[in-house]
This record gives C-alpha cells, structure tokens and sequence, in this order.
C-alpha cells in the first residue's frame, strides 16, 4: 500500500511539474490556432510560439484597450537574431551585454512583437506581467494549441 501511495503522489508532483515547461521538441510549430491574427484579435494577451527554425514568436494584443505588457525573459545560452515588431512609442525590447536577457515593454493598441532564436542552452525563462501586476495565467497563449501556464512565471525547455 505504501508503494502505491507513493507512486500515486510521485506521478502526481510530476504531472503537476510538467505544466511548467513546453519542450521544443514537441514541435509547436506555427502560430498559435494557426490563425494568430484572428485568435489575437479576438483574446487579449500574450502569444508565444516557436517555428521550423526554432525561432521562438512573442506578440501582444490589447483589443483596443490600454494595456501594458512587460516582462523578462532569460536563457542558459545565448539570444541572438532578436528582432522587433511593429513597436510604437513607449515600446521597448532591451538586451543585456551577454544576449541572455531581454527585458521589453509593449504599451498601445496593437499587435507588439519580439522574434529570437536562442544558442545553447536547454531552457528559457519568462516572466511576464499586464499593467505592472503578475500576468493573467489564461492570458498567456503557449504554442499552436494556446495552452496556459501554471503562473505567470514559467520556462520552456528544449
């Protein structure tokens, strides 16, 4: 009874764990729903997906409210190709000096970006946040299924 019981917890905890990472392995590919901009213009947040080339996607939506989308993403290895978009004024991105740490800011009334990809390294970190406050779990969109994170806090592993 007490390996049942602890088998029982065990796969419990380990459940519970796997909600936290995405691995890139399970090949996420495209945007999320795999029609993003109507997904997006229909629920606010973030969206975060990666495609064939292991470029991972981040986007914004505010759905003609005023919002403030803010947050940190870190990885083991190193960021690289970081692109921005479609970024209006008060918007940033920012990269520390050693590419493992991006620091953004996306305020306004439309679709806000970052692309990267990200060198060596087995995960990356994100901590997000909506108007100052811990982001809304269900507003945060993970891959082409949409599927939310335990907290606002999370990484995904390769």
């Amino acid at each position: 009874m007490k390996k049942l019981s602890f088998l029982m917890v065990t796969t419990f905890v380990l459940v519970m764990l796997s909600g936290n990472a995405l691995a890139w392995s399970d090949r996420s590919e495209g945007q999320p729903y795999q029609t993003p901009l109507g997904v997006m213009m229909r629920a606010p947040g973030l969206f975060i997906w990666h495609d064939h080339n292991d470029e991972l996607h981040i986007r914004s939506t505010n759905l003609g409210h005023q919002h403030v989308f803010s947050g940190i993403i870190q990885t083991d290895g190193r960021f690289y190709n970081i692109e921005q978009k479609q970024l209006e004024n008060g918007d940033y991105v920012k990269v520390d000096r050693d590419h493992k740490t991006i620091r953004f800011r996306f305020t306004g009334r439309g679709l806000d970006g970052i692309d990267f990809k990200v060198r060596g390294g087995e995960t990356v970190d994100f901590d997000l946040y909506k108007d100052g406050k811990e982001m809304p779990r269900n507003e945060i969109f993970i891959g082409k299924k949409g599927w939310h994170p335990w907290h606002n806090n999370f990484y995904l592993e390769r």
